[in-house]
């Protein structure tokens, strides 16, 4: 701690709290919050530091620009002040830790002589980089990482995820033995095929061909539907054709959504056609505390008594 500038007991804020700590400067400095919201400002924030960039480092091109970088120092200096770091400090103070600092830097690329990195396709830059400060690059003798991640499954670049560290790791640490996972044990091979059709439009990927052993199944039908209620209403209308028409049970039936936010117009759609359901990974919509703290005040109003 005393090597990285910081107090021994130094805290830890969440983003709630990061959020708690921008506002504070907002009002201290009489920020006009409509032109630069407090959430913009810390999102700001957090994508310099994922960039590894301290306030000097911010290319300034325009006026908004510089009033976010000059709220970017203050909010530093703040944290500096209090003995706090947030999320993005804790990488960025300790990424330059082992850049500057020798000793601490030879100390952990003894005790960490091989490495194992999961999910490499949404790490951000300054993660790539404090990477190869922990290991060394192979012409330093170091380098001894087993990255594993899937560059067709980069979905986080709003949050500052960089798939191009895939090909840079390739390149940069001379890697000798790519092992590419391509049999599928999970879906049938008109879903992999659409997959891979779809895929290979992009141009910078590493590149691999799925393949499954569990024969064609079912051809891909896309359906594109006005609504979410529209598109809830047609999922309804299909499952009473596969249990009626098609002889299938319904425990057989899975519906897939990508949030969970979406669960809402589907349960209800379930629920009004007297399908019964159960929900994995997480609570019915209606379970929810929120969701039945807002349905508590709701019954009030209808019912005083």
């Amino acid at each position: 701690h005393r090597e990285a500038g910081l107090p021994k007991l130094f805290q830890i804020l969440d983003s709630g709290d990061q959020m708690s700590a921008v506002k504070r400067l907002c009002k201290q400095f009489h920020v006009d919050e409509e032109r630069f919201p407090p959430k913009h400002v810390q999102y700001f924030i957090s994508g310099c530091k994922e960039d590894g960039q301290r306030p000097h480092d911010v290319m300034v091109r325009d006026d908004e620009t510089r009033k976010k970088v000059e709220l970017y120092a203050l909010y530093e200096a703040q944290c500096q002040r209090e003995g706090v770091v947030d999320f993005g400090e804790l990488m960025l103070r300790s990424y330059e830790l082992l850049r500057d600092n020798e000793p601490v830097r030879s100390h952990y690329r003894a005790r960490f002589k091989h490495v194992l990195i999961d999910e490499f396709q949404d790490t951000n830059k300054l993660q790539y980089a404090w990477i190869k400060m922990v290991t060394g690059m192979p012409s330093e003798g170091g380098g001894a990482v087993l990255a594993v991640g899937d560059d067709d499954q980069s979905i986080y670049a709003f949050r500052g995820a960089r798939v191009g560290n895939m090909a840079d790791f390739v390149r940069e640490f001379q890697v000798k033995h790519q092992i590419k996972l391509e049999q599928n044990y999970r879906s049938y091979s008109n879903i992999l095929d659409s997959a891979n059709h779809l895929i290979s439009h992009n141009k910078t990927r590493l590149g691999k061909t799925l393949r499954t052993d569990q024969g064609a199944g079912e051809p891909v039908r896309v359906v594109e539907s006005p609504s979410d209620f529209a598109e809830a209403q047609w999922l309804v209308e299909e499952l009473r054709q596969l249990v009626k028409q098609d002889g299938f049970e319904r425990k057989e039936v899975a519906l897939l959504y990508r949030s969970n936010a979406q669960s809402r117009v589907l349960e209800t759609a379930l629920f009004n056609a007297g399908f019964p359901y159960r929900v994995y990974g997480g609570l019915r919509f209606f379970e929810r505390a929120e969701i039945k703290h807002a349905l508590a005040y709701l019954r009030l109003m209808e019912n005083p008594n």
